[in-house]
């Protein structure tokens, strides 16, 4: 096979049993390329790292280890990788290819709804934590690397940057960047030690663009903006957009401190901190109640489930149990609870989200292993262990909010 480094690509050529078809992107450290696997009929991605790293030994050989360590990662939020190998004078990692899209690719400058930013968010924080507690820190955690399988679906992907946090050795090496400037954190642009604080600057950083429209410091240049986060704290994101609230703001200013010290002290702890303030901004059980009241003539008497927000009653079948999802054009399962016409996409249900069972007096909720998973009164429902409900509980199914009547 042609070398890489002759030839610039690997278009139309074999490598690790797929046949690669076109160059997804590149960067400081390797090249992705879309690639078809034969022998398991499917798509997947290539990344092939640069030839210039290849004649580094000790640099090739943290890119194995570390290769290995990401690979074990197993999480519903991360990019899922299949292989590792050398071969034809070349290093490349198989990984699951995604079709949809990055968060990137969705920016368009207007302001989210914070309660659907911090909704697509929430997962990818939890995916951190996780990641952390197994010793790997992400440091380039940006837009561009959150994929979307599916709509209410993102993965962190390109842990390239990782380094462990088991070892004082890092992938750090002669040309390559630590991280895209945009989203960096300050001790990062330093080249101080760095640990998993940085990536919960990142990613207050991208909850904070999604919400303002902006990102926190006006320099319309990496080096310009770096300067100013040296320089000077973040611009409060209430004076770019009032409609977020106060909890968010203070969320958001501690995740940015310049300082690791003055952030959040693990990466669960502000996940933690976003679940309070979804739940803290639900409407409570007796609003949902008044709510009933006043459009008394809209409400359906019998077990039913009322939209938080709208108070729309979606009456439950007399069934023993009921499939609660979203449907999608031309599929073959259409649920008996649909969120589909109430927002049940951009809110994250999954198609098959949980179901609902009627034992004797006792209705009991089960979550399919939802990807934003499912809550009751703010507690997480364990797939696989149905919990048990009373009438007005709150239910949320991703970020779209319920509450249960059983007559």
């Amino acid at each position: 096979m042609t070398n890489q480094k002759e030839s610039g690509s690997l278009i139309n050529t074999e490598l690790a049993g797929c046949r690669i078809a076109e160059e997804i992107s590149q960067g400081g450290m390797a090249t992705v390329y879309r690639a078809y696997q034969t022998r398991l009929e499917r798509w997947v991605a290539i990344k092939v790292l640069h030839n210039k790293l290849l004649a580094n030994r000790e640099a090739l050989a943290r890119f194995r280890r570390e290769a290995r360590a990401v690979a074990a990662l197993r999480h519903p939020n991360i990019l899922t990788f299949y292989d590792y190998g050398e071969e034809q004078g070349l290093a490349y990692i198989v990984m699951e290819h995604v079709a949809g899209g990055t968060l990137k690719d969705r920016e368009d400058r207007q302001p989210w709804a914070w309660q659907e930013a911090v909704s697509l968010l929430l997962p990818l924080g939890r995916a951190l934590a996780y990641a952390h507690t197994q010793g790997i820190i992400h440091r380039d955690v940006k837009p561009a690397n959150i994929l979307f399988p599916r709509d209410d679906w993102p993965l962190l992907s390109d842990f390239g940057l990782v380094k462990l946090l088991t070892t004082r050795q890092r992938l750090t090496l002669p040309g390559v960047g630590l991280g895209t400037p945009f989203y960096t954190a300050p001790e990062q642009m330093l080249g101080k030690a760095v640990d998993h604080r940085a990536d919960i600057y990142a990613l207050a950083l991208i909850l904070y663009e999604m919400v303002t429209g902006r990102l926190p410091f006006s320099g319309n240049t990496p080096m310009k903006m770096m300067m100013e986060r040296l320089r000077q704290p973040p611009l409060p994101p209430r004076q770019v957009n009032e409609d977020i609230p106060h909890q968010l703001e203070d969320i958001l200013m501690r995740a940015l401190e310049q300082s690791p010290d003055d952030r959040f002290g693990m990466m669960e702890d502000m996940v933690t901190a976003l679940k309070e303030l979804k739940r803290s901004t639900s409407p409570t059980r007796d609003a949902a109640r008044t709510t009933q009241v006043i459009q008394r003539d809209k409400v359906v008497i019998g077990p039913r489930m009322s939209v938080t927000g709208t108070g729309i009653p979606l009456l439950l079948p007399p069934k023993d149990e009921i499939l609660i999802g979203r449907s999608i054009p031309y599929g073959d399962v259409v649920p008996d609870i649909d969120f589909a016409a109430h927002g049940g996409e951009k809110a994250g249900v999954s198609r098959l989200h949980a179901t609902l069972s009627h034992k004797g007096e006792r209705w009991h909720l089960a979550d399919l292993h939802s990807t934003n998973g499912t809550f009751v009164n703010g507690q997480a429902v364990t797939p696989g262990q149905p919990m048990e409900l009373k009438d007005g509980d709150s239910i949320r199914f991703g970020s779209m909010s319920v509450t249960l009547y059983s007559g």
